[in-house]
């Protein structure tokens, strides 16, 4: 039986502390817009979906998403490790200023790997975590709505892997994804996937700015 598989990116996230500014790499609370833009997302699930399992990321932005989307279906999330952005190491704790200063080939265009950042991972380690987390989700979810509220890496990674594609294969289709989008497919086992929606905002239309 199929399963309808609900990716939402999280809300925007806080990106200035002060005079520090914080990229995609920091673990960072939701700013106002964000918890605005969570508080779209979960009418829109409850409007046209029947949600029965609500997972997250554990960092904070996609934590606190989950956490207001939440609030409006009814539903308390569950924290999958295994969807977490791409893991940052000591990178997660510094503002851009410290990243330029301690690691300047990462703002070079070097990746994490490249630039030898501590306690980080390879976009192959997120590519095969996300697609067995995923795959196990769905499997356990027969005939259902479940969403899982991650990150811009892990859901291109999910489409991805759901077509099919390896971290090894070059030229793999990209994926344009923005903070509190909705990327809608239904899976079949051992069929084919059916991509419904992909960076679906139109419940976002109304958000002044």
């Amino acid at each position: 039986m199929p399963t309808d598989l609900i990716l939402i990116c999280h809300g925007q996230a806080r990106e200035r502390d002060g005079e520090h500014h914080y990229g995609w790499w920091a673990d960072r609370p939701l700013s106002h817009r964000g918890k605005q833009q969570a508080l779209l997302v979960g009418e829109r699930l409850r409007s046209d979906f029947d949600i029965r399992g609500l997972y997250t990321s554990p960092q904070k932005c996609a934590r606190q998403t989950a956490e207001w989307i939440g609030d409006v279906l009814h539903i308390v999330p569950e924290v999958e490790n295994d969807l977490r952005e791409l893991e940052s190491g000591d990178l997660a704790t510094l503002s851009s200023e410290e990243v330029r200063k301690y690691y300047p080939g990462f703002f070079g265009g070097q990746s994490l790997e490249e630039a030898r950042v501590p306690g980080s991972e390879t976009y192959a380690d997120l590519h095969t975590r996300v697609a067995n987390i995923v795959s196990q989700l769905v499997n356990e979810s027969p005939d259902q709505q479940i969403a899982c509220i991650t990150h811009v890496r892990p859901i291109v990674a999910c489409l991805q892997a759901v077509m099919g594609y390896t971290p090894e294969d070059e030229h793999k289709p990209q994926f344009s994804c923005h903070t509190a989008a909705i990327h809608h497919l239904q899976l079949n086992p051992g069929g084919e996937p059916t991509f419904i929606a992909l960076n679906d905002i139109a419940h976002l239309a109304d958000l002044p700015g």
